[in-house]
């Protein structure tokens, strides 16, 4: 039983033995609460402060090596090995999310102008929005997938190449090349939200050279020293090949998702 006095922690009696003061069947719960909150408390704020404090040591520690690969993009990223491979990770999320959130920011532009007209044509506005979940979240996932399988698709060419590298090392300099694309995908994405059209341009020199530029930039920087196994263009050629497979086959996931969003949205119009 604990004290409630002094907290000193008693093997039984009715009396504390470290300060005399009466011990309470009560007073001995609610002291070891006390303890127990007060030795639990810090530790869960220190979990949630450490966690803090790494995530803002990845960001910063991205940002400088995003930075780093922007200047030099060839350079900086054909002596990218495994230690990158969590930039490489992010730099793929990004990319992920970049391409559904300019399509968001689009069509919200267009529904706002939308709502204005059927303001003035109709005296109400409908306050139509864009799914976010729909328009964002889940073509994210499925680009996700895709720009992981061009990876891939780049990882065994490599092989085929006779290079040994690791997968995590592939990844890693596969995400530094793909920065320069990120950030013309980024630059799409400002434009879509600021509604200039020009925005799409850049995400097709982003999208296609994602696809077009990267793998084949992967597979020379391993193999320009090396003669053996498929050639860098065979090799960049198989990887094309398998990419156009790919998008043949998770059109649906890539693009459906917003024909869907669209065609829900303009199914309202459609019922007025």
């Amino acid at each position: 039983m604990i004290c409630s006095n002094c907290s000193h922690k008693n093997d039984g009696g009715r009396f504390c033995e470290n300060c005399g003061s009466p011990l309470t069947q009560g007073g001995g719960q609610e002291a070891a609460v006390a303890m127990e909150n007060a030795s639990a408390s810090p530790t869960t704020s220190g979990q949630s402060n450490k966690y803090i404090e790494s995530t803002k040591n990845i960001s910063k520690m991205y940002f400088g090596y995003f930075m780093q690969v922007i200047k030099k993009p060839y350079a900086s990223a054909q002596a990218v090995g495994a230690e990158h491979f969590i930039n490489g990770l992010i730099t793929i999320v990004l990319y992920s999310f970049i391409i559904p959130l300019m399509f968001y920011f689009a069509l919200k532009g267009i529904l706002a102008d939308m709502n204005s007209f059927s303001s003035g044509l109709f005296g109400e506005e409908l306050q139509i929005n864009p799914p976010f979940a729909d328009v964002v979240i889940k073509p994210a996932f499925a680009y996700a997938i895709f720009i992981m399988l061009v990876a891939v698709f780049s990882f065994a060419a490599i092989k085929l190449g006779r290079i040994n590298a690791s997968f995590q090392e592939v990844v890693a300099r596969f995400g530094s090349f793909l920065i320069p694309f990120v950030a013309l995908l980024a630059i799409a994405l400002i434009m879509s939200i600021l509604k200039i059209k020009l925005f799409l341009l850049f995400l097709f020199l982003g999208f296609v050279g994602s696809i077009f530029m990267v793998p084949p930039l992967v597979i020379a920087s391993y193999k320009k020293s090396s003669e053996e196994g498929v050639d860098v263009i065979y090799g960049s050629l198989i990887t094309y090949i398998l990419t156009f497979v790919a998008i043949a086959i998770m059109g649906d996931m890539l693009f459906n998702t917003l024909k869907d969003a669209f065609s829900d949205i303009f199914g309202l119009f459609g019922g007025l």
